[in-house]
């Protein structure tokens, strides 16, 4: 009875820890970039540029626009990479 307790009470701590989040992925991104736009966007109608989270598959810049959009563009985008190194850029990330 002893075995079948200690054994159950294993399968069931793998169990939650399995489930558990490893403490290097609690900050993981929020949202992933799958679909980049080729057009540029008026500088006047950016909120704010943020590069996605480093554990994003693929990197890229979030532009957010004054309409409250959320695009995405290649790091490889040079008006983008130009607008984000200039300061249009805030704290919060999409």
């Amino acid at each position: 009875m002893k075995t079948t307790c200690l054994a159950l009470g294993l399968l069931l701590l793998t169990v939650f820890h399995s489930y558990a989040t490893p403490l290097g992925l609690q900050t993981s991104p929020e949202s992933c970039c799958f679909h980049f736009l080729k057009v540029s966007v008026p500088h006047k109608k950016i909120v704010s540029i943020q590069k996605t989270h480093s554990g994003c598959p693929l990197p890229a810049f979030v532009v957010k626009t004054v309409k409250g959009k959320l695009i995405c563009f290649q790091l490889s985008e040079r008006w983008v990479q130009k607008a984000f190194n200039q300061g249009i850029e805030s704290s919060s990330h999409p």
